[in-house]
């Protein structure tokens, strides 16, 4: 008897802090959609990172921290949250992400070429 009251504990514990998870998880994430909407890059990057620390496992925020990252020029960066969210949930919309974000970096020397003659 007692065990399984033990038992149970455990397992509302878990529940709970479960349940917790998803929550913070959720507002991290829609404030960072919200702030990249309204063009808030910087901070969109500090929520997509927040809800990725809260659940490590959810790909659309990894596939968000992609996105931002790619604005900002962080090529580096974007390219490991994109094969973090692929890894999670292969599509093809992530891998052509992953190509397009390779693309922008391969050009990066030729941009900061042109600009310099400038």
């Amino acid at each position: 008897m007692k065990r399984m009251a033990i038992l149970y504990g455990f397992l509302i514990g878990f529940v709970f802090l479960t349940g917790c998870t998803n929550k913070h998880y959720k507002n991290h994430y829609d404030l960072g959609k919200w702030y990249s909407d309204k063009g808030l890059v910087n901070e969109a990057i500090l929520e997509f990172k927040a809800a990725t620390r809260s659940d490590p496992n959810q790909y659309e925020a990894h596939l968000q921290l992609a996105i931002a990252y790619t604005k900002k020029g962080w090529y580096e960066y974007a390219i490991k949250e994109a094969e973090t969210a692929f890894d999670l949930h292969p599509s093809d919309e992530t891998y052509k992400l992953i190509q397009v974000i390779r693309d922008k970096r391969s050009l990066l020397p030729f941009e900061e070429s042109i600009n310099a003659e400038k």
